[in-house]
């Protein structure tokens, strides 16, 4: 019975778009703003891809993710047995996606693999993000938006978001936490939190005022 309540709970709060929205303001769209705000791009560019590109991210984060499960299903060879690649919002689903494999997730090394390919994923896209904002000098406030948007701040949200899961009893962090233990888990999620938002700050502080002080520099 407590079992059922706690899986109905944790289905009530998936299924609740207002839960998701907090999720999407504080972790994406925020971010995304500071970082616009502090550059030297026009207002109406601004305006612009702070209400374009957070749509972007939504129809693109649940796909990256279920496709990393995919991908780790493919590299042990096991059976899809049905998948969701994205929320049903049109059905008033807005966080609910999914991957299932014959004979479920079990305590081995196949089901590490499938459960940690998307987080593997989100510490390698912040590592190549910060790399390629640092090398490149792009001056189109879209493109710069969108490369730090789904390299540097969808990780964030992917860790956080199934971080919050092991709150409510539920996701990937939990089974995995079953296979590896919970104090190796949570304390990588932890790292891997703190790895993804010290190098969001850098980039940050690295690009205020972007892109007017590359201009000067091309300039003198």
């Amino acid at each position: 019975m407590g079992q059922t309540r706690a899986t109905l709970i944790v289905y009530i709060i998936q299924m609740n778009p207002i839960y998701k929205l907090i999720e999407i303001i504080v972790l994406i769209v925020l971010p995304l703003l500071v970082f616009y705000l502090r550059s030297g791009w026009s207002q109406k560019e601004i305006n612009v891809n702070v209400i374009i590109l957070p749509i972007l991210w939504y129809l693109t984060y649940a796909l990256l993710h279920e496709l990393s499960h995919i991908f780790g299903c493919i590299v042990v060879g096991a059976a899809i047995t049905d998948y969701r690649l994205m929320p049903h919002f049109w059905e008033g689903d807005f966080g609910f996606a999914y991957v299932n494999v014959n004979g479920g997730f079990e305590v081995n090394t196949r089901s590490l693999i499938i459960l940690s390919f998307p987080y593997l994923l989100d510490v390698l896209s912040v590592f190549i993000g910060f790399l390629l904002l640092n090398k490149l000098r792009i001056k189109n406030s879209f493109l710069f938006g969108l490369i730090f948007m789904i390299l540097c701040l969808r990780p964030l949200y992917d860790i956080i978001d199934n971080y919050i899961g092991i709150i409510m009893l539920d996701g990937d962090l939990v089974l995995i936490s079953k296979i590896i233990g919970q104090l190796i888990t949570y304390s990588f999620g932890i790292v891997a939190i703190v790895f993804i938002v010290t190098m969001n700050l850098i980039l940050l502080n690295k690009y205020k005022k972007y892109p007017y002080p590359l201009l000067e520099n091309k300039n003198k």
